[in-house]
């Protein structure tokens, strides 16, 4: 008797799709009763059939691969996949591994000999997923020319009432306002996406519904709010589409070519407002801080616009009075912003080293010291009994050796050839044993440390040119310099309250 499983797929998740899993479930158990089989496995799949990736079709062709059954029953190709290519490829392997293929139209079945209706159907099933697809393309463009939103899901502050955006009751709008006002306020999209989720304040896809909505706001999210002009008041659609059936890929759309209805829903953002973000956002991509790497570059900020300070060399190249300016003031002047924010970079790298040192001494150095001298005396010991070990081994070959000169000497009976090269050995086996011994002996008293100069050490290598700007790209969140050209330095600690304020 066969081994026989099925495939089975529907297009979406919807509920509606559930009536056809069960029908083809029965259709399945039928067929197979009617033939007297045992049905040992059922994959189905909730995804489109143009798709390569979809969760059980891949185990199914791992089966294959493994030859896990010998008949595989399908409603009709195109459960199996509307991609031509793919159909092919499960097609051979199917035929390469000896396992039959039946669909239950009765356009395929590989166990009367008709493989080759596999090609053809393959062909016929992708052209009518390109010719559906065109044709909900072209009832979407309808759609859109119409004023009506042609989007699954509406965006963030709205909700979808027959083809019409209307701005929701709750707090979500005033959370869009949020993100836009605080954005050009200066503040990062991954700083107001962590505001949120600390405020715990519904995401998107928890105010959708969606089964596996997440509860944390993420920077792309806020990202996608930032960039979405139907917030305007205005829908802006056909911006993208799908390269093909067969892919995921998407082709961002011309400008000209989009479709854009004014005045179709009530805004939630005004039109300059908007228009001030995205210019924003070109802005911060060109990344605003010094086109070289310095000392506190993409770390130092203006607190007023939140742009990055440029670096600025002094004229006649003394170290001491190289500065950071506004990165929006350097730009547009006062257009950008209200003064200069002025800092010198020594002043900053003094006030740096100077929190170092107050965190350094936060530390309890006796516990350090104890759990220091601990390992310290048992590397000691540990080095001491080695030591003797080596004595010890040292001295027998010593002796080794004497015995064979001895041998060399009094004894005719002996084949000396033999002692000459165990002696030879034993003389190669001790100048080993004692350079190991001098390594050892040398590492031994180098554990020796005064802890005094192992902190003088520590300080030098963390203040080196090499090593303090990686502790502070690590370590430091960000610098903030006001307009008095006093600054606070924010740490990548756990306790938000370890800030420090320079003057």
């Amino acid at each position: 008797m066969y081994k026989v499983v099925a495939y089975g797929r529907v297009s979406t998740k919807k509920e509606e799709q559930q009536t056809s899993i069960e029908n083809q479930k029965l259709m399945f158990e039928n067929y197979v009763k009617q033939q007297g089989w045992n049905l040992s496995k059922i994959y189905m799949d909730k995804s489109s059939g143009t798709k390569a990736k979809r969760k059980e079709l891949e185990k199914l062709i791992e089966d294959i691969k493994n030859q896990a059954f010998e008949v595989l029953i399908v409603k009709d190709l195109s459960r199996l996949a509307r991609n031509g290519e793919l159909s092919l490829q499960i097609g051979n392997l199917l035929l390469e591994k000896n396992i039959y293929l039946v669909s239950l139209d009765g356009m395929v079945n590989t166990m009367e000999g008709n493989s080759e209706m596999l090609g053809l159907l393959s062909w016929i099933y992708q052209k009518e997923s390109e010719s559906l697809s065109h044709r909900i393309k072209s009832a979407k463009e309808i759609a859109a020319i119409n004023g009506k939103y042609t989007g699954s899901l509406p965006p963030y502050g709205y909700n979808l009432v027959k083809g019409n955006l209307i701005k929701r009751e709750d707090n979500t709008p005033d959370i869009v306002k949020e993100i836009f006002n605080d954005y050009m306020k200066g503040v990062g999209i991954d700083t107001i996406a962590a505001k949120l989720t600390l405020r715990g304040v519904p995401t998107p896809a928890q105010i959708t519904g969606k089964s596996n909505a997440g509860t944390d706001w993420v920077g792309s999210t806020v990202k996608n709010i930032l960039k979405n002009p139907h917030y305007t008041g205005a829908l802006v659609q056909k911006r993208t589409t799908s390269i093909s059936v067969v892919s995921t890929k998407r082709r961002v759309i011309s400008k000209k070519e989009q479709i854009v209805v004014e005045s179709t829903h009530e805004e939630i953002i005004s039109r300059s407002l908007f228009e001030a973000v995205q210019e924003q956002m070109k802005l911060r991509k060109k990344n605003l801080t010094a086109p070289k790497a310095h000392l506190f570059t993409n770390v130092v900020f203006c607190a007023d616009c939140g742009k990055g300070m440029w670096f600025r060399s002094n004229q006649s190249k003394c170290p001491t009075k190289n500065r950071y300016i506004c990165g929006g003031y350097a730009r547009k002047g006062k257009r950008g912003c209200s003064s200069s924010h002025s800092i010198k970079e020594i002043k900053l790298k003094e006030a740096l080293i100077n929190g170092i040192e107050s965190f350094i001494e936060m530390i309890d150095c006796n516990v350090l010291s104890n759990q220091f001298k601990k390992k310290l005396q048992s590397s000691i010991q540990k080095s001491t009994k080695d030591l003797k070990k080596i004595d010890s081994k040292i001295a027998i070959n010593q002796q080794r050796r004497i015995n064979y000169v001895q041998m060399l000497a009094d004894s005719e009976d002996i084949d000396k050839e033999l002692v000459k090269m165990a002696l030879k050995r034993a003389e190669q086996e001790l100048r080993e044993l004692t350079n190991k011994r001098k390594l050892l002996k040398t590492s031994s008293q180098q554990s020796h440390v005064d802890l005094e100069d192992l902190e003088k050490c520590f300080r030098k290598y963390i203040y080196s040119d090499k090593v303090l700007p990686e502790f502070i790209h690590r370590f430091v969140s960000r610098i903030e310099v006001r307009e008095d050209e006093m600054a606070n330095i924010y740490y990548n600690f756990r306790d938000p309250k370890l800030q420090q304020e320079v003057s």
